[in-house]
């Protein structure tokens, strides 16, 4: 297990003013504030408290991009940057979410995406993808080489193709080429021979699933894996053990069984789920189960963006909007299941 920043938590650090423009530039908080939300206690929970908002120019970051009920999350480090799902909404009263993505990229000067990787082709993972291709540079784009006949994809593909842009399927056991030292970044999921739904492959159960570590502290980032592809990671004996938890499914009762949570042991927990979605995420199930683990728990829909920094020994969470504990353990109200 990584070390927690509890143990350190009076540990000051250099700040650098580039990395306090990159990381907070583009938050609607002060520091003052982001640190009474980071120190906020007294609430259910057993992990830690989280360090002081880290400012070491060499720090690493997961951004969980506030695009409703979707998800973009943008790894940074070293003014270098790669993008995990390039989501959209189909919500017609959630259409300003759409642009979302485009403006925090830009906010950050964003010119290239070191790689792309769409963990599945559902919309709310893929939906902006080709916009993303066509606004920014991109080494190589990856994901888990499903067919799948949406003109989404279909246009996307066509787009690589033709743009003879750099594509690449991965599947557990592979390892993506880190474009930032001392991070690496292995593929958990989905397994070769992929997960089926009768004779067709299921796409939310071959999400990719990816461990992100720096230094002594790791994110795990899981797209839409469902409980059959955290039973088959857990059965293949894959390390799953991570401080950072991007949770499954947008908080869905189809993800975060026990096995997985207690395999993973999170000390935060970030969901990405659009406010007043029609599927009720995050659901009642898992967000009592989350509970039970840490009391670092954000939702974009709440939060806003949610951006997580480590300096590889311990870590701190700023969210744009107030961070009030009370509100983000309620479930939305349950509609049709996703």
């Amino acid at each position: 297990m990584a070390k927690k920043s509890g143990r350190t938590g009076g540990q000051r650090r250099r700040k650098s003013q580039k990395m306090q423009k990159q990381i907070t530039g583009i938050l609607v908080v002060i520091v003052a504030a982001a640190c009474l939300l980071i120190f906020g206690g007294g609430v259910p929970g057993s992990a830690p408290e989280l360090a002081p908002l880290i400012t070491d120019e060499h720090a690493f970051a997961m951004h969980a991009v506030d695009v409703g009920q979707a998800d973009a999350i943008l790894l940074s480090k070293d003014n270098t940057y790669a993008l995990i799902d390039a989501g959209e909404t189909m919500s017609p009263s959630e259409r300003e979410a759409r642009e979302k993505l485009f403006i925090y990229l830009d906010s950050l000067g964003v010119k290239r995406l070191e790689f792309l990787l769409l963990t599945h082709q559902d919309y709310d993972h893929i939906g902006s993808a080709l916009d993303v291709l066509k606004r920014y540079e991109v080494g190589t784009v990856y994901d888990n080489g499903i067919t799948h006949t949406s003109a989404t994809y279909e246009k996307l593909m066509q787009y690589i193709l033709e743009e003879n842009i750099s594509y690449r399927v991965v599947s557990a056991g592979d390892k993506i080429p880190s474009p930032w030292n001392e991070v690496t970044l292995d593929v958990l999921s989905p397994p070769k021979d992929l997960i089926m739904a009768g004779a067709k492959p299921d796409i939310n159960e071959n999400s990719v699933v990816v461990k992100a570590t720096y230094k002594n502290v790791s994110y795990l980032l899981t797209g839409d894996a469902e409980k059959k592809a955290e039973e088959a990671m857990l059965a293949a004996g894959a390390d799953l053990n991570a401080d950072i938890l991007k949770a499954g499914h947008h908080g869905s009762s189809t993800s975060s069984t026990k096995a997985f949570l207690n395999a993973v042991r999170p000390a935060v927990i970030v969901m990405s789920v659009g406010e007043g979605n029609e599927y009720g995420h995050p659901h009642k199930e898992p967000l009592e189960r989350f509970v039970q683990m840490t009391k670092h728990i954000y939702r974009t829909d709440m939060d806003g963006d949610v951006v997580v920094t480590t300096d590889g020994e311990v870590y701190s969470v700023v969210t744009r909007k107030p961070h009030v504990y009370e509100n983000v353990i309620v479930p939305n109200q349950p509609a049709a299941e996703a």
